[in-house]
């Protein structure tokens, strides 16, 4: 889930034989870190196509070539940021049978991940919302699928459906306006306060 545009190699200018999707690839992975770090450098209103394209190393040509525009390029960096979020949680979680058990490992690895990643921990939570209410959406999306998780540990644990399926969707929304609220104090949202979030793990 790494923003930071210096974590990705950026490729040497002038020929070098690579297949064009691979430069492509990559200078769309640069343009998402940038725009993570852009809206933290001063928020998604002041962010400029110029501003972003020059921060990940690339033209605005290029960056028009990714992006129909600035708000393209953040939902896009949002869908792709959260992915990356996902990845590495069923990564971590692969080798965990125990629900309960998953549910602490996946709350402690999101911690850690978010806590590593300050721009991008903005963007998920309070940069996207800047988008309108189709930044709201996403975000709503993504919270679901949160959600989805907690349900399918509860029921799991619990050998019976959840009561309240609403209960998971709160806790999801709970802990990503806890992250949120952190991130505005810059501040970390810890494991223990989001598995407090969670009364039945």
């Amino acid at each position: 889930m790494e923003s930071d545009t210096d974590g990705i190699r950026r490729l040497p200018p002038g020929p070098h034989g690579l297949p064009p999707e691979v430069v492509e690839r990559n200078q769309r992975e640069r343009l998402i870190a940038a725009m993570a770090e852009e809206c933290a450098a001063g928020g998604y209103a002041a962010t400029s196509v110029t501003g972003i394209a020059r921060r990940a190393g690339v033209s605005t040509a290029s960056f028009y070539r990714q992006f129909k525009d600035r708000r393209g390029c953040m939902l896009a960096s949002f869908e792709e940021l959260f992915g990356r979020l996902l990845e590495g949680l069923e990564r971590a979680c692969a080798g965990e049978d125990d629900p309960r058990k998953k549910a602490e490992v996946g709350i402690r690895t999101a911690a850690a991940l978010l806590a590593a990643d300050s721009p991008t921990t903005r963007l998920l939570t309070l940069e996207i919302l800047a988008v309108g209410n189709q930044g709201a959406r996403l975000q709503h999306g993504a919270i679901d699928r949160l959600a989805s998780a907690l349900r399918e540990v509860r029921e799991a644990a619990d050998d019976s459906p959840s009561l309240f399926p609403t209960t998971e969707w709160a806790a999801a929304a709970a802990m990503v306006s806890l992250v949120a609220k952190r991130v505005a104090e810059d501040r970390s949202a810890d494991a223990a306060e989001l598995e407090s979030i969670c009364p039945w793990l």
